[in-house]
């Protein structure tokens, strides 16, 4: 059996719709304004949770014959010496390529968990400390390296690695940082606005 990546999007797209609508309906029934910053953060954080599983886990294939312990590949938890030393060891055919590869990878890990950094705090208060996000973004990026790994018994072949959960932890530092200075500035500019 496989399911395609597009499935994320069948499933995830009607489901964000139907819970707009009820949320749309008890904001109503409370006689409040729906549409704001927040409610739109809302949707976009919805979208970007069915991105983050659609590029993260799928797609996935779910082979019936199963694998043994003996199958599943090596989890490197050793932080940054096995991503240099597969940059050195690269064979001199495929050294360009692996050098585009780690690129991508570095630089895909970065930018993987930055929008949740950016979307949390605007949605609620609890994620307004740098601790806050670092320790949410930490803790997805496990789960998602978790579920990696054992979506390996199913008949994936997914790399589990702790140097993608530094990068997505590192990523998201410098996403809430950006949104830190981005939001001074917001706040700064109603602040002389309203003494004007």
């Amino acid at each position: 059996m496989f399911i395609n990546r597009i499935v994320a999007f069948i499933i995830g797209i009607p489901l964000v719709i139907i819970i707009e609508v009820f949320r749309y309906f008890k904001v109503k029934s409370q006689n409040k304004k729906f549409i704001d910053y927040k409610e739109v953060s809302i949707v976009l954080l919805f979208i970007y949770l069915i991105v983050l599983i659609s590029v993260t886990l799928l797609p996935l294939f779910i082979n019936t014959s199963g694998r043994t312990m003996l199958d599943r590949p090596e989890p490197n938890i050793v932080p940054v010496f096995n991503t240099v030393k597969d940059m050195i060891n690269a064979r001199m055919d495929l050294r360009h390529y692996m050098i585009e590869f780690w690129i991508i990878n570095i630089l895909g890990n970065l930018i993987l968990l930055a929008p949740l950094s950016v979307l949390a705090p605007i949605i609620t208060n609890k994620f307004r400390s740098y601790r806050s996000v670092i320790l949410l973004c930490f803790s997805v990026s496990l789960l998602i390296e978790f579920l990696q790994y054992i979506s390996y018994y199913l008949g994936n072949f997914r790399s589990v690695d702790i140097d993608d959960v530094i990068l997505n932890t590192l990523g998201a530092l410098i996403g809430f940082s950006i949104f830190k200075i981005l939001n001074k500035r917001v706040e700064n500019y109603y602040i002389e606005k309203q003494l004007e």
